[in-house]
């Protein structure tokens, strides 16, 4: 467990400097200090891979650095950012690096255990350890690997059925590869199509959606795309479009790096 304590140095030095745009500076510092905070928190407790309880604070500690990331996507629409200080929050936050911290912990705890079962670690164990998988788009084929481990224990109630959709229609969607991307079974993933509406990715028989939604436990999918009405404030399209032009204003020419990462559930 030798990379437990490296994500705070990560996230220094990836934003630490200033720029021309204060108000961006001051919610990236803002960051940065609670997740150094989350980090000196956690780092109290010796590490101790082989002790259940640490495990699940270990999880939830990864849960919490995560989300907090997550939650920070709704600063440029509650700051009213312009697109260019959009484009510079996008280009600072270090998203990527969570995830693959993450990602890496959590392959060295699945050395030790082969998945963090409900009935030996807990609901809550189980679906943090989920949620940071489906976190994992950077490495797919670590999330196919973890599908094939969840698909039998969601059938004997070891694992959370509907997390399990989740993730296999997270897999389905590659969203890092949508050249390999195959219609999803649940309808769990999808893109903003405009301010308050989110339309899911290609569904397989969708005319049985609900039918296969239930048995997982999710709602029908008409409830469940209500849900987004506050999440979605424009079009994925229109994001990408304003993200490639504040691209252009600060480089002269259009750049890949401009292009935003895909709304998905979180």
């Amino acid at each position: 467990m030798k990379r437990l304590a490296s994500l705070t140095m990560i996230l220094w030095c990836g934003a630490a400097a200033s720029s021309d745009y204060p108000r961006v500076d001051e919610d990236i510092k803002a960051y940065d200090q609670h997740v150094a905070q989350l980090q000196k928190e956690f780092a109290k407790k010796p590490p101790a891979p082989d002790d259940k309880e640490w495990v699940k604070a270990k999880l939830q500690h990864m849960v919490d650095v995560d989300q907090y990331a997550r939650g920070m996507t709704e600063t440029p629409e509650r700051r009213k950012y312009t697109d260019e200080e959009r484009f510079e929050f996008n280009q600072r936050m270090p998203y990527p690096a969570v995830d693959q911290e993450n990602t890496a912990d959590l392959k060295e705890l699945l050395k030790i255990y082969s998945w963090f079962t409900i009935s030996e670690f807990g609901w809550e164990a189980d679906k943090n350890a989920w949620l940071l998988v489906q976190h994992a788009d950077h490495d797919a084929p670590f999330q196919r690997q973890v599908l094939t481990i969840l698909e039998p224990l969601a059938a004997k109630g070891e694992t959370s059925p509907k997390n399990f959709a989740y993730l296999y229609d997270r897999v389905a969607s590659s969203f890092q590869n949508p050249s390999e991307r195959k219609p999803q079974r649940y309808g769990t993933q999808g893109m903003c199509s405009g301010p308050g509406t989110w339309e899911p990715l290609p569904i397989e028989e969708p005319e049985k959606l609900d039918e296969r939604r239930a048995t997982v436990g999710l709602p029908p999918e008409a409830e469940y795309q209500k849900g987004f009405a506050t999440i979605c404030h424009e079009s994925t399209e229109e994001t990408m479009r304003r993200a490639i032009e504040a691209a252009k204003k600060k480089y002269g020419s259009d750049s890949m790096d401009a292009a935003p990462r895909q709304s998905t559930p979180k």
